[in-house]
């Protein structure tokens, strides 16, 4: 069983103190460990008691027996044991110090033992500030409770989790992995292939990740795919916060989730991406300052050198104190040395530094020498760090992820928060790392840039570049992925190939293993069958001879209790598997699918009159009141669409383009400047769903969606179970429900807005950007579920994949008889795609497949079909 090591420190006597060094090392041997019986609990942390002055063994027995009932239940309710950590330390800090003997390890980090009393010394315990860690704890405990609560174990939640979770004293997420059973440690090697074994990731007492292998080879392309909740973020954001225990230090990894909040919002974008590479930043300072000493003022010389050294002695102290706090055990201890050490090393740098006059001083021959010496090192480096190009690859990403020249050049203040998650990502690709983390990378882009950074990732990364990608667009995953790793059931697995392939492999692996149970199923019935003919006979006739047949035929049926070949057909040894001795063969388990998602869309409400035309944009212009003349003309310009009952309508174009607009003039939201937007009658009702309001979801820091959904329907929802019924039909189900909205994860909030949407059964479906952070099976859901609503749709997507499923399934071919029903659907325009450019829409007679390969010929040429506007 887990023992946590705050559980363990919270129940000890008030007496009883440890040093930050003997805590250091408890938690690197408590946590994460499961001990079978308190007796190895005991083995492995009695002496650290005895050292500290429990030397009764009654003292030792009663602290022990604390942790009885913790074995005795394999199950444990986390809010209850926050509150009982929180009452413990509680009471500890009220509790006065007593008198008792501490003593902490000695110089080289060793723990001593003393197992007689002679060896006691009467000394003043020196106080650990737990009151800080209860203070921290209890501002944490309703956020821990909150995240616990909505980790379920079906995946259908997850915890919004930041980077203050995953380290300090009141962290609720524990990353690590177990290098042996004594010691966990972050380990350094020249290789950058990615190895660990027993990973684990906690939040709040329940496991995400569970005893499994992560596994990333050098150079390869991975899709990361599991439902929403299943932790597939959190992992991402333990390695790139450099919070996994175990993780080499020697890979240099980058996860994207947003521009760092110190990011000076004066900054231009290009500068912002420069600014990203800081070993470039720093030396083209050290240069500027060598450069102006030497020429300019060279009684400043000596002070600049000095600077220059004291600078890089803090660079190495701050790595230092890293490399100490990541490591335990005895290199743990080796490297709090270390940092002894460099400390003292930069307190000489900054005296040396500080000793030098303000007005400086007449350099030396052997100064001159050690400053060009300097210099020319500086040089070098920029060279081989490219420097001189940096400026013009850093443009050239920034232009494929759609931003102009000249939009390149303005602060990143003006831009709205997708944009700066483009620029976030240009710095990801700007800076080349060893390993490349990207969480959803697609839903900032528009289709251009998604098959410009797809083109990107496949055409200009290094060799040796390991990149990971969690995205929910198959188009995209099929493209990139050279190997899919699976989160399920707390465990990852690793599959050659990309989605479409993982698919079929998955599917074909089912079947195999429903064949060959069944098999072995009508084997086993058969023999059976015959030992019980042969007993029958044996009891009927009293012949003993039979017995063995009836054993030789028992021993057949053992064999058959597993399959007698691997996977890959070979043969089946026992001796070649461990744990398989009590086996004659392999067991065949049957994976139970994951259960498909439904979207429960109501159906639209009938009309008199059956009109054929439910709403539409007539000769619609449209100028945003006060904007400036635009060279290229208004967003829209003398646009006409009509909409007819089962329509299927889809809008293609890079971000700016006016899609969101056309999207708004339909919903009435804006009105146009010129030209009408024309409804059958104020009986059609229009469902429209688009980011502005799942992101207003999470201002709603208290409310939750079933108190959301009762507020904006009152007359509907009188009583919270009819909410919830509700909300659970759309996978908001449980905690979900009633924890407040900004704690739940993007796929939950586009579900509560999705529900809102639908809720009074419109005829017109207008869906912006609908499939960002939903996971593969919902977005699958979401397709079957509009295939079969029967009113109009008008969407916006970025997604290939979703857009071709909706709105260009192949027609059914039609018979004379059918020649008026064709005719209607063909009047209904059923399934069209449309591309906006310049203010205008173009219909697209190849859809999807069509845009796509105008994407990539303009992309080719230098072009791009949209620019990043700022807000």
């Amino acid at each position: 069983m887990p023992v946590s090591v705050s559980t363990f420190l919270a129940a000890l006597p008030a007496g009883v103190k440890f040093d930050d060094d003997i805590q250091e090392y408890l938690s690197s041997i408590i946590d994460g460990q499961t001990y079978e019986s308190v007796d190895a609990l005991r083995e492995e942390t009695q002496h650290f008691l005895i050292d500290a002055g429990m030397e009764d063994t009654a003292s030792l027995d009663s602290f022990y027996a604390k942790f009885d009932n913790q074995f005795s239940s394999s199950t444990s309710d986390t809010s209850s044991k926050i509150n009982v950590a929180l009452e413990k330390l509680s009471v500890k800090d009220q509790g006065q110090g007593t008198e008792g003997e501490s003593s902490g390890p000695d110089d080289k980090g060793q723990n001593k033992q003393s197992g007689s009393p002679s060896a006691t010394k009467t000394t003043k315990s020196k106080p650990v500030k737990i009151s800080k860690a209860a203070k921290k704890l209890a501002a944490k405990s309703s956020t821990l409770l909150s995240a616990a609560a909505s980790v379920n174990g079906d995946g259908s939640a997850s915890p919004v989790i930041g980077k203050d979770a995953f380290s300090g004293e009141g962290a609720i997420v524990e990353a690590f992995s177990q290098q042996s059973r004594f010691h966990e440690e972050t380990i350094e090697t020249l290789s950058k292939e990615v190895d660990l074994k027993q990973v684990n990731i906690i939040i709040g007492g329940q496991p995400l990740l569970q005893d499994t292998r992560l596994w990333f080879k050098s150079g390869t392309m991975y899709g990361f795919v599991g439902r929403n909740g299943t932790g597939k973020s959190t992992l991402l954001k333990a390695i790139g916060y450099g919070q996994l225990i175990g993780f080499p230090l020697n890979l240099r990894t980058l996860y994207i989730e947003q521009l760092p909040s110190e990011t000076p919002e004066n900054q231009t974008v290009v500068e912002t991406v420069l600014k990203a590479d800081t070993e470039r930043t720093l030396l083209l300072g050290e240069s500027k300052l060598l450069q102006q000493a030497i020429n300019k003022y060279p009684r400043q010389l000596v002070k600049s050198i000095k600077k220059l050294e004291w600078e890089r002695m803090k660079v190495k102290l701050a790595a230092q104190q890293k490399l100490a706090i990541r490591r335990s055990g005895k290199r743990g201890a080796e490297a709090r040395e270390l940092l002894l050490v460099v400390e003292e090393e930069e307190k000489a740098a900054k005296e040396a530094f500080e000793a030098i006059p303000i007005e400086g001083v007449e350099p030396t021959l052997d100064v001159l020498n050690q400053a060009h010496e300097m210099q020319e090192s500086v040089y070098n480096k920029l060279q081989q760090i490219e420097a001189d190009s940096a400026e013009a690859r850093a443009r050239e990403l920034l232009k494929g992820l759609g931003f102009t020249a000249a939009n390149q050049d303005l602060p990143i203040k003006q831009f709205s928060g997708g944009w700066k998650m483009r620029i976030a990502l240009a710095q990801a690709l700007f800076l080349k790392p060893d390993l490349l983390l990207l969480d959803e990378p697609t839903n900032h882009l528009d289709l251009p840039a998604i098959i410009w950074l797809q083109n990107y990732l496949l055409e200009h990364l290094s060799e040796d570049q390991t990149v990971v990608v969690v995205s929910h667009d198959r188009n995209f995953l099929n493209a990139v992925s050279q190997e899919i790793i699976r989160l399920r059931d707390h465990k990852l697995t690793y599959h050659p190939g990309n989605y479409d392939e993982y698919e079929m492999k998955m599917e074909d692996k089912a079947k195999m293993k429903d064949r060959i149970a069944t098999a072995l199923e009508k084997k086993r019935k058969y023999a059976q069958e015959t030992i019980n003919k042969q007993r029958a006979i044996m009891h009927k006739t009293g012949d003993d001879k039979r017995g063995g047949v009836i054993a030789s035929r028992q021993k057949k049926l053992e064999r058959l209790t597993g399959h007698n070949k691997t996977e890959d057909g070979k043969r089946f040894k026992q001796s070649y598997y461990a744990g398989f001795h009590h086996n004659m063969g392999i067991i065949v388990e049957r994976e139970v699918p994951e259960p498909s998602v439904t979207i429960p869309l109501p159906m639209p409400k009938e009309l008199r009159g059956n009109p054929t035309t439910l709403l539409s944009l007539n000769n619609v212009t449209f100028s945003y009141p006060g904007a400036p003349a635009r060279k290229t003309g208004p967003v829209i310009q003398n646009v006409s669409l009509s909409l007819h009952q089962s329509s299927r309508i889809a809008l293609l174009g890079p971000n700016g383009c006016g899609k969101s607009t056309i999207m708004s003039l339909l919903a009435g939201d804006i009105t146009p400047t010129s030209g009408t937007v024309e409804r059958f009658s104020s009986m059609v009702k229009i469902g429209y769903y688009s980011q502005h309001n799942v992101d207003k979801l999470d201002g709603y820091s208290t409310k939750s969606a079933m108190q959301y959904l009762m507020d904006t329907f009152p007359e509907e929802y009188k009583t919270q179970a009819a909410a919830r019924k509700y909300l659970g039909s759309f996978g908001v189900a449980g905690q979900c429900a009633v924890l407040p909205m900004s704690t739940l994860s993007g796929g939950q909030k586009a579900r509560v807005a999705l529900a809102v949407c639908v809720h009074d059964g419109p005829q017109v479906l207008l869906l912006d950007e609908i499939t960002n952070h939903l996971d593969m099976a919902t977005i699958q859901g979401l397709i079957v579920a509009l295939k079969e609503f029967s009113g109009a749709i008008v969407m916006v997507s970025h997604d290939a994949y979703f857009v071709k499923a909706v709105c260009e399934d192949e027609e059914d071919e039609l018979t004379d008889e059918d020649d008026d029903d064709a005719l209607i659907r063909a009047q209904e325009e059923a399934g069209v795609v449309y591309r906006v450019k310049g203010g205008k829409l173009i219909r697209l007679e190849g859809g999807v497949d069509e845009y796509v390969k105008v994407v990539v010929a303009e992309n080719k040429k230098g072009m791009r079909g949209g620019a990043g506007r700022p807000v």
